[in-house]
Order: structure tokens, then sequence, then C-alpha cells
């Protein structure tokens, strides 16, 4: 049987504005002391909300909502679900029990560069339900809370956002009868105008990734459902 590429584990693919190895090997440091309530795990989105690196798109929102609590912050610049799956494997949720884990993977799946051709909604879906499949496996007790991809320009990319979106919806709906600690939370008319048009105003980069604004509306969402488990 064919296994997709995002669910084949592996190492990074692509160089982005720190070193992934020096921050992979900084997780399996912080995970030997920490025991962290809450889990985020995803790509540069996730990555950048905090100020790790000293690199950050939101830390005054982080700081807001998280500074007093128990929080490990797994998300990779750049990463796809392969590289994710990868630094599962090799540690980085090591001796965590997390009452709550956030996962916001799969838009760089849609990100074409030399390294990378891009991926189907259907890929990309594979991917995300393995890591899915994953956390489960290594937080049993945990609740998991799989986010809609957010909305991000060009076109193009939207429309295989909201291909990919519609699949996680299904999937995570039906997984509920059997595991009702799964939730599925689609805040993307968050970061439209009411005509359903971009708004730009909410990402740092005009396109992709959140500022301030942006993550103050991820938290608020978040924080009635992650609050009475903390």
């Amino acid at each position: 049987m064919h296994i997709p590429r995002s669910c084949i584990p592996c190492e990074k693919i692509e160089n982005d504005s720190y070193d992934w190895y020096v921050r992979h090997n900084a997780k399996l440091e912080e995970v030997k002391t920490k025991r962290a309530d809450l889990v985020f795990i995803g790509d540069s989105i996730t990555h950048f909300w905090n100020c790790e690196e000293g690199i950050t798109n939101g830390a005054d929102v982080w700081e807001e909502f998280y500074g007093n609590r128990s929080v490990l912050n797994l998300g990779f610049g750049f990463d796809r679900t392969q590289n994710m799956l990868w630094r599962l494997e090799h540690g980085e949720m090591a001796n965590q029990s997390p009452k709550v884990i956030v996962v916001n993977a799969g838009t760089n799946h849609f990100s074409y560069t030399p390294n990378y051709d891009g991926d189907t909604p259907e890929i990309a879906f594979e991917g995300v339900k393995k890591l899915v499949q994953t956390l489960r496996k290594m937080a049993p007790e945990a609740k998991i809370i799989v986010m809609a991809l957010f909305p991000r320009l060009p076109e193009e990319k939207q429309m295989r956002i909201n291909a990919l979106n519609g699949l996680l919806k299904e999937y995570i709906n039906n997984a509920r009868e059997n595991d009702p600690a799964l939730e599925f939370l689609d805040i993307s008319s968050k970061f439209l105008y009411p005509d359903g048009s971009f708004n730009a105003d909410l990402y740092t980069d005009r396109r992709c990734h959140p500022n301030s604004a942006g993550y103050r509306i991820w938290a608020n969402a978040l924080e009635p459902l992650i609050a009475p488990l903390l």
C-alpha cells in the first residue's frame, strides 16, 4: 500500500530564519524538566507566537494568555507533517502528559519550493490525520484541538486550504464518536472581512503569518476550551 509522503517521518526539508536542529535539541532539553499542561504543535504560525530564538509575531498575547501556565511550544518554522512526526518520534514529547494539545498543521504542504513541489489537500490531510493519531497514542488522556488552517493568500492556496479544512472537519467529527476528547476548531471567518474577503491587517506579512491582533483572535477562541482543563 502506498504511504503518502506527508505520513513518512523525516528531518527538516527547508531552511528558515532559525536553526532547525538547534531548536530540536533545545526542545529535548526542555522536556527533561518541564511537565507541560498545554502543548502546541505546528509550523511557523505556532513557532513565532512566543519569543523563542528571538523571533516573534505575537509575544505580548502569548505572555498574557500563557505566561503563567506550563506550556510547550513545538512549532517549527516551515515544518510539514512529516517533520512534526519525526520530531515526535525523536523525543519532543518525552515525559509529557498534557491536558490539552493544540494542532495547527498543514499549510506548508501548499508552499512550493525548490525542495518541495506541494501536495494535494488529500495528501496533506493524511499527514495531519497521522499526526493526530500519533499524538493520541502519546497522550491518551489529553484533549486534542485540531485547528482549521487559517486563511492565506494567494487564492490558489486558499482553495486547497478550504478543501483540507473540509476533510479535517469530517474526520474529527466522525472520530469524536469514539474519542470525544477530539475537537475541531474553525475560526477562519474571524480572519476575513464581513464580505468574506481576506483581512490582511491581521497578518504581519499581509498573507500568511498572524500579527498580535490575529493571535489574540486565536487565543480568545481557545480560552473557553482550555481554561476549564488547566
